[in-house]
């Protein structure tokens, strides 16, 4: 059993490597400059946000230029008193599933006259409205013209934060002014007060780690593939999002899908700066994998480095089946009859994919008696199967079919087709025909037979004109012919039917009539085999001794008649006229009467009864006609599915005591038409 038990482990890896599961690891950080001037990062994640009436204004034109991201007091050129808490600046918030656990960047403070009470702030909160922890980069001046102009002059300042130092992870961060809190705050009409922030740095930790959709492709079927196949799976993330998905084999083989992600001077620039949506895609050249089953890992990776992995398992197989072994003809290689030949094999060990099919073609042999066509082909479809079912050839004769093997996997060779098996078929009976008499020897009777697949055994046989039991003759064979001597009851004289009987080595048996022939008792006690001779006509010259007359043709007729319908009036006619062309319904008889010439033997005349079709005349029956020459044979046509027509004529053989030669009718047509019902 060392093959089922490699087949159940194969099946038990299968199972084991197909079910899919889904792992990730730990959460990770990512870093992400904005808004630096020098590096020609101009992007930025912080949003205008103010409150109080009224408010503190943006600053016109502001971006992240030199003088970065800026706030300024407003309505200039005016005088106003701004309420308390009132405050204007900029705020980047974490993306979703993420938080701040760090930020830096460098600011600067410009003052003029006439502001009172409003005060520059930089700060960190725990939450996106400012609740909870707090924790200040600055708070108040920085020192009038620490950001001066233009480039050259004195610079901004940095400052940080980080969750470290203040002991929670922050979901905002940003700068702002902002009159203090319990008092309100005024400007004069030439009041001047600006906060600019650039070259911002932020640390943030990705808490949800990505996750990995349902695969899709033909090479994850579920069953054994080969050739290029397509491998798909969806991926999403809810934090920085993806920087690659990836498929990656256990042989080693990685295919790999990397993001097109927001990057400025090999750092990233934005607060999200990976699609949360990827899908992988990719044509597998199965061949640079090993046959068997392939696991694989789905993975999709995001920002902050946490992979996701789903499992699956691809089961390849690139290579056709071997030879089967131990081929053989269920029954035996002898010649048959039915056209239904049956293959047996054993299959060959070494397989990764099972073995579903077998393929063969039949192509008539070398050198043996040749088919009818060219070559054929077909399949049959079974797991592990190891028979071809039966094989129907195209034509009688003697073919040699191969098989070749596929598997699963659609793999298959004719390269390694079996050794030839030779089929012989022959669905024919033999064709007996018998030869005149032989001059001298009037008692010899010969028949020939002709068969493709040779004949077998054979003899002849006689009764007694009017008897019932038939009686072998001692025959002998002699290739392609049956010869006896009836030298056995003849001995008294009389009428005797004569018959020859074959079958051929595909157990075909054919039985064909010699007639009736008249023996007349002699001294030797032999008879002759034939009538004596009539005298010639009046005025007719008797033909010279040792002479042999040709015969004159025999003549007969034929035609047909069909049933009418009945008739209830006395005297109707249940047949139609005779006729040599009749159409018939299916089911239906009809009745072939005729004429033979005369003058015939007292016992009547042999008539046989010919249907035409496979391109020759063939005897369907034989009737007597009695000694007026009169005959009559009723046949009822199957009924068909479709609208047939069939040629019909009589036929006179040669037969002892009969002085015309062969002779037939005219053709009658019969055509039959479907049944109804």
């Amino acid at each position: 059993m060392p093959r089922l038990s490699c087949i159940v482990s194969v099946l038990a890896v299968a199972l084991a490597l197909s079910c899919l599961a889904t792992s990730a690891a730990s959460a990770g950080t990512y870093t992400v400059r904005q808004c630096d001037w020098a590096a020609g990062n101009g992007h930025h994640d912080f949003v205008w946000q103010s409150a109080g009436a009224p408010t503190v204004d943006q600053y016109a034109g502001s971006g992240c230029g030199e003088f970065g991201l800026a706030v300024r007091n407003g309505g200039g050129g005016t005088q106003r008193t701004y309420p308390s808490g009132a405050y204007g600046g900029w705020f980047a918030y974490a993306p979703n599933g993420t938080v701040f656990t760090a930020f830096s960047g460098s600011f600067g403070t410009l003052e003029g006259c006439c502001v009172s009470g409003m005060t520059s702030y930089a700060e960190a909160t725990a939450t996106h409205d400012g609740q909870g922890g707090r924790a200040y980069l600055f708070q108040g001046q920085l020192g009038n013209g620490s950001w001066g102009s233009p480039s050259g002059l004195q610079g901004p300042i940095g400052r940080g934060w980080s969750s470290a130092a203040s002991g929670f992870d922050a979901r905002r961060v940003g700068f702002h002014l902002m009159c203090g809190p319990g008092f309100s705050c005024s400007q004069g009409a030439y009041a001047d007060l600006r906060l600019r922030g650039r070259s911002f740095d932020f640390t943030l930790r990705d808490d949800v780690a990505p996750s990995v959709g349902e695969p899709s492709g033909t090479l994850l079927t579920g069953g054994w593939v080969r050739g290029v196949r397509t491998l798909a799976f969806p991926a999403h993330d809810s934090g920085g999002g993806l920087t690659e998905v990836a498929a990656a084999f256990g042989a080693g083989l990685v295919l790999q899908s990397p993001s097109s992600c927001t990057v400025v001077a090999g750092r990233y620039a934005r607060l999200q700066p990976c699609p949360l949506a990827r899908s992988g895609e990719w044509a597998v050249d199965t061949s640079r994998l090993p046959d068997g089953g392939n696991g694989l890992d789905l993975l999709a990776t995001d920002a902050g480095g946490t992979t996701t992995r789903r499992f699956a398992a691809a089961y390849v197989d690139n290579h056709a089946p071997a030879t089967a072994r131990d081929m053989a003809l269920a029954g035996g290689d002898e010649w048959r009859a039915a056209n239904g030949f049956e293959l047996r094999w054993t299959n060959p060990g070494g397989q990764h994919a099972p073995i579903a099919k077998a393929r063969w073609q039949a192509c008539p042999a070398a050198g043996a008696v040749p088919a009818t066509g060219g070559c054929s082909g077909g399949e049959r479809s079974a797991v592990g199967i190891a028979t071809s079912g039966p094989i129907a050839l195209p034509a009688a004769g003697q073919w040699d079919v191969r098989v070749w093997l596929e598997d699963m996997a659609g793999n298959a060779d004719p390269g390694t087709a079996t050794a030839a098996q030779r089929l012989r078929f022959d669905p024919d009976p033999p064709r007996l025909r018998f030869e005149p008499a032989a001059a001298g020897v009037p008692a010899r009777v010969e028949v020939a037979a002709d068969d493709l697949s040779g004949i077998a055994s054979g003899g002849v046989e006689t009764r007694r004109y009017g008897t019932a039991e038939w009686n072998a003759v001692p025959t002998e064979r002699s290739d392609d012919r049956l010869i006896a001597i009836l030298d056995g009851p003849q001995r008294a004289g009389g009428a005797y039917d004569v018959r020859a009987r074959a079958a051929d080595r595909a157990g075909n048996e054919a039985l064909a009539s010699g007639g009736v022939r008249t023996f007349v008792e002699h001294d030797d006690g032999i008879g002759d085999g034939q009538a004596s001779p009539p005298p010639p006509a009046i005025g007719q010259r008797p033909q010279p001794r040792g002479s042999r007359p040709r015969r004159p043709r025999a003549r007969v007729t034929m035609a047909a008649r069909a049933p009418t319908a009945r008739r209830r009036e006395p005297g109707a006619r249940r047949w139609g006229r005779r006729a040599r062309r009749i159409v018939v319904a299916g089911g239906r008889p009809v009745r072939f009467e005729g004429r033979v010439g005369r003058p015939l033997p007292r016992y009547g005349k042999l008539v046989e009864v010919q249907a035409y079709f496979r391109g020759r005349w063939r005897t369907i029956s034989a009737v007597r006609a009695r000694r007026d020459g009169r005959w009559r044979f009723r046949y009822t046509f199957a009924a068909a599915s479709r609208r047939a027509s069939y040629r019909l004529r009589a036929r006179v053989p040669v037969e002892a005591g009969y002085r015309f030669a062969a002779g037939a009718s005219r053709p009658v047509r019969v055509t039959v038409l479907p049944h109804r019902r």
